[in-house]
């Protein structure tokens, strides 16, 4: 998907491509949901509403893999 809904606004190929390349080569897993967020705080690249959308998307638990994590946020 290249483009989602966020607050009214599109989410950008580009803003999808970062935040999926992050959970892939940023985060170790298993992760839980707070790990995830916190380390996506720090994406300054990337728009705030687009970690704000991912927060709420994703359920409190702990993820085995960012490709767990991408399919749960349907990218």
């Amino acid at each position: 998907m290249t483009q989602m809904m966020d607050e009214g606004n599109m989410m950008g190929k580009g803003d999808v491509k970062e935040l999926v390349n992050h959970l892939q080569n940023h985060i170790m897993y298993p992760a839980t949901k707070q790990t995830i967020v916190e380390s996506c705080n720090n994406m300054a690249h990337v728009p705030a509403s687009t970690r704000s959308w991912a927060e709420q998307q994703l359920p409190e638990r702990t993820f085995k893999s960012a490709d767990e994590v991408v399919k749960t946020l349907g990218l």
